[in-house]
């Protein structure tokens, strides 16, 4: 063995040792996230999935129902509650062309719509009907890693920024992103801000690897 092996072996075997001695993670977490992205979102068009509500293909077209007693102060989980908020879904949604809109009647002085979804609407239809009709869009570009957090053992926590591709226009109509106020960055691709902020939870498998446990790509917003 000559002298530039041995010292390309005790090289090595030093940043082994420093790696074991600070836990330093020597991953390429910005590739790994946007592969992972990629592979759960492959034609970039469903990096959120945003609830209307519980109508199912066979349900169609649908005709609204009104029940009384509602008040913005219910339990969101109330039926009252969840009536009202469909009724008012489907209507914004209207007004974009992701659905048809017909009067057919009245309950007492209110107005009864039956609904159908338009070509438009489909595009953007999850085809998976999880809890009934969402609208997906948007892919993941991973930008900058800006922070590793290993605080708790074997579950590192990955922190990035990013941006969104394929935002429809219908997203930006502040009626409709302000319905999702609760995730900050549906809200924030709707009000048009470049940079985002994610995050991404592993946890260490037996063999040493990491195994992803929750991701940006594919989240269900109510």
């Amino acid at each position: 063995m000559n002298n530039q092996t041995i010292k390309h072996s005790l090289f090595s075997c030093s940043l082994i040792l420093l790696s074991l001695l600070t836990g330093c993670d020597n991953t390429d977490y910005k590739t790994r996230i946007q592969e992972e992205n990629d592979w759960y979102n492959p034609d970039g068009n469903r990096a959120f999935c945003l609830a209307v509500g519980e109508i199912y293909k066979n349900m169609y077209p649908y005709t609204i129902k009104y029940m009384a007693g509602y008040d913005k102060n219910m339990n969101y989980k109330d039926p009252i509650y969840i009536n009202h908020k469909l009724n008012h879904r489907l209507a914004l949604y209207a007004k974009e062309g992701l659905f048809t809109e017909e009067l057919v009647g009245y309950d007492g002085d209110k107005p009864l719509y039956r609904y159908d979804l338009t070509d438009e609407g489909r595009k953007y239809l999850d085809k998976d009907w999880w809890g009934g009709t969402n609208f997906c869009f948007g892919k993941v570009v991973v930008e900058k890693i800006l922070e590793i957090d290993n605080q708790w053992k074997d579950k590192p926590m990955i922190i990035f920024s990013y941006h969104l591709e394929n935002v429809p226009n219908w997203l930006k109509n502040k009626d409709i992103y302000s319905l999702y106020k609760g995730n900050g960055a549906v809200q924030s691709a709707g009000e048009g801000k470049s940079l985002l902020t994610g995050i991404q939870y592993y946890s260490k498998k037996s063999d040493g690897t990491l195994k992803l446990r929750v991701g940006v790509s594919g989240k269900y917003v109510l």
